[in-house]
């Protein structure tokens, strides 16, 4: 393996504290009961923020469905989350060691997540070092978002890599995908947004639950 490829929110970075605070903080602004359900908040994580903010809205108001109001609400937390992202952020345990010591032994380190682009470089520039990634891509107007394979199909071919050089890690069903839609190896993360169990029905290449034991799984497959 050459190039590692990393999935963002659940994988290198814990955001579902600053997530929860936005969202919560819009909505009651918007008149709507918080959230303080942080299973159920994980729950609906990685499917999009419309999703986010509909599902959040319907935790209390079950049958809501005013689209107009759940689109003004999802505008005004893009607003604030964009504003602050890095807000109660913080590094999964081992993540930026695993980082570092992928980089020491000449791996190239990626980041592509679904976050927006003009979001996710500053968040990172903020929580890493700079040049700590090698290539980090966010989403951007008029290309897909995962699980399309076109935006990884396109980091590989940047680095000039074979597919059976290439491992993407992830910790949900969207990022198991991406993987299998991009023929690249699927590594599994348990730590992040999704459970175990959740992501062993997924068959990923390979399911972990620690730093430690992904780092493992990337030096063996380098053989």
């Amino acid at each position: 393996m050459k190039l590692i490829a990393f999935d963002v929110d659940g994988t290198l970075l814990d955001t579902l504290d600053t997530i929860t605070y936005h969202v919560n903080d819009t909505l009651v602004d918007y008149g709507f009961k918080e959230v303080n359900d942080a299973k159920y908040m994980l729950s609906i994580l990685g499917y999009g923020s419309y999703y986010l903010i509909e599902k959040s809205i319907q935790y209390h108001e079950k049958d809501y469905d005013n689209k107009e109001k759940i689109e003004e609400v999802l505008q005004e937390y893009t607003k604030r989350y964009n504003a602050n992202p890095s807000y109660l952020t913080k590094i999964y345990p081992g993540l930026e060691e695993l980082v570092r010591y992928l980089k020491k032994n000449d791996y190239l380190v990626a980041a592509y997540s679904n976050k927006p682009n003009n979001v996710l470089k500053p968040l990172m520039a903020d929580i890493f070092e700079d040049g700590l990634f090698d290539y980090i891509e966010g989403q951007k107007e008029g290309v897909p978002a995962k699980p399309n394979p076109q935006v990884l199909n396109s980091i590989v071919d940047t680095f000039d890599m074979d597919k059976n050089q290439v491992v993407y890690v992830g910790d949900s069903d969207v990022d198991v995908e991406t993987a299998k839609n991009a023929g690249v190896v699927s590594l599994a993360v348990s730590w992040g947004f999704r459970s175990r169990e959740f992501l062993e029905d997924l068959s990923p290449d390979y399911l972990v639950d620690t730093a430690e034991e992904a780092r493992d799984v990337i030096d063996k497959l380098r053989g």
